[in-house]
């Protein structure tokens, strides 16, 4: 009974204090449970905030790695526009690929020179295909010039060799004409990663990707085939008598610089016109392409084959010594002797060559004298009996 009586009466006397607060803070009390509800708002808009900063974040991450690309694709088309053989633009296009697909590996395959099979022009990536030769149309891109998208675990092309990642292929497209296939494995289509908005816009990249680098390589080759026109002659393969008086300088300037020797042999077909009356001029064009072969098997990567005009040849042996220029052009006139060529399945006979060798700088030190020296050699050969050689002096 006393406890409860000193309860109450400890009750009464805080009742009491609280009575007797100060009204300010009383009101401070009285504002608890709003600065709390404000506390809680400020709290959610603060995630708000940070999701939506989150989200500004990815955007501009996003807006700069397709600014980059934009950048890389520009730039490989540029370079593959002032490329000047394929070797150059392959190893640009692999730089390419590598820069914006670091995860994958890929290949680009174009016709052979015999055309009857696709192969591989350049790789790259740590998963090279598994076949680096297909025919023609063993793959669905290259035969129906359609992109060809195969997810893990599908249906798989030829060159991926069974492999179960996720492979695309597109294909290589100039003036309507399919000129190869351009092949990636894995990363942004393997194993099912980056599904969604990412994989589409990665399918995008690749196929403009592959629309300019079709394009480049069009031009590239019509680019090669313009310059051929120019430098060779349209009958023989050989470069032409242009092209030989472009080179001549400077074979004879780097001759000199290592301290070296080279030969111009001055070449002409024995009784060419017989040919010409007997089977016709499409007898002696048999005849003219026929050595137009032979001299390419001739020649050496350094030397230069040229048709100077008419049934006249120049050969450039560069470097060469007077005895290897002789030698050789002996094993030339006996191996063109045991040519035979048919037209119209008719036998136009053995060919025999007069030729003539001039050596700079022993003969002369200018490409008009040198050329000169050369033919006159030439003209003491077919005086003295033709089918046969002559060094100059």
């Amino acid at each position: 009974m006393k406890r409860h009586n000193d309860n109450a009466g400890l009750a009464a006397t805080l009742n009491g204090k609280r009575k007797g607060l100060p009204s300010y803070a009383r009101g401070l009390q009285a504002m608890i449970p709003a600065r709390a509800d404000e506390l809680a708002h400020m709290k959610e808009r603060i995630a708000e905030l940070s999701a939506a900063n989150q989200e500004l974040e990815l955007q501009v991450a996003s807006l700069s790695r397709r600014n980059r690309e934009v950048t890389l694709v520009s730039r490989m088309n540029d370079l593959l526009q002032t490329s000047t053989t394929e070797t150059e633009a392959y190893s640009i296009i692999s730089e390419t690929m590598t820069q914006l697909f670091p995860a994958d590996s890929g290949a680009l395959f174009a016709p052979s020179p015999s055309r009857d099979v696709l192969e591989t022009a350049v790789v790259w990536g740590t998963l090279p295909p598994a076949n680096l030769k297909l025919p023609p149309n063993g793959c669905s891109a290259h035969r129906g010039g359609q992109v060809d998208h195969a997810a893990a675990h599908e249906r798989s092309c030829p060159h991926c060799g069974g492999d179960e990642r996720g492979h695309v292929c597109f294909p290589l497209l100039a003036l309507g004409n399919t000129i190869g296939i351009l092949h990636l494995l894995a990363g942004p289509y393997g194993n099912g990663r980056n599904d969604g908005e990412d994989a589409a816009a990665n399918r995008s990249l690749a196929k403009t990707l592959a629309e300019r680098i079709g394009l480049g390589i069009a031009n590239l080759k019509l680019r090669e085939s313009m310059r051929n026109l120019s430098i060779r002659d349209p009958l023989t393969g050989l470069f032409n008598r242009r092209y030989m008086e472009e080179a001549l300088p400077q074979e004879q300037h780097r001759t000199r610089r290592n301290d070296a020797q080279l030969a111009v042999v001055m070449i002409d077909i024995d009784h060419f016109k017989q040919y010409n009356d007997c089977f016709g001029h499409d007898g002696g064009d048999a005849i003219l392409r026929a050595l137009g072969e032979f001299f390419k098997k001739q020649v050496r990567g350094s030397d230069i084959a040229c048709r100077y005009g008419g049934e006249e040849f120049v050969l450039i042996l560069s470097p060469s010594t007077e005895e290897g220029a002789r030698q050789r052009a002996e094993k030339i006139r006996k191996d063109a002797a045991l040519l035979r060529v048919s037209h119209s399945n008719r036998n136009l006979g053995g060919i025999t060559l007069s030729l003539g060798v001039a050596m700079f700088l022993d003969d002369a030190s200018e490409p008009a004298a040198i050329v000169k020296a050369a033919d006159v050699a030439l003209y003491q050969a077919k005086r003295g009996g033709r089918n046969r050689v002559v060094m100059f002096g």
